[in-house]
């Protein structure tokens, strides 16, 4: 998670310049949940993979939705691809379908 032994220097300061950022960053977030939360240090990791999985997830499945549109576009010459995406958002039940399948925060959901 915090890309330790990635560096890819020829250079030995590096790696060892690159090796203590990492054990900052450890110390550092083990640190603020710690006294935030008082966690444990695997509650912590465990907590922080977690959102990266769902955001790659989210992230993979946006990609896919736009490539369904571009595709939808091909196989319906003289639709653009922005015209649909306005079309889809301003109708409420396929946003409302979309905001299920995609983690996406509708305004209500942002204000409660």
């Amino acid at each position: 998670m915090l890309n330790l032994g990635r560096c890819q220097s020829n250079n030995f300061d590096a790696h060892i310049a690159d090796i203590t950022m990492t054990m900052i960053q450890y110390i550092l977030i083990s640190m603020r949940y710690r006294f935030d939360t008082y966690e444990t240090k695997w509650g912590v990791f465990k907590h922080i993979s977690e959102q990266t999985i769902q955001y790659r997830l989210s992230e993979r499945l946006w990609g896919l939705f736009i490539e369904l549109l571009t595709v939808i576009e091909k196989l319906f010459d003289g639709i653009d691809e922005m015209e649909l995406i306005e079309k889809i958002m301003s109708d409420d039940e396929a946003f409302e379908i979309i905001c299920r399948i995609l983690p996406i925060k509708t305004q209500s959901q942002a204000a409660a």
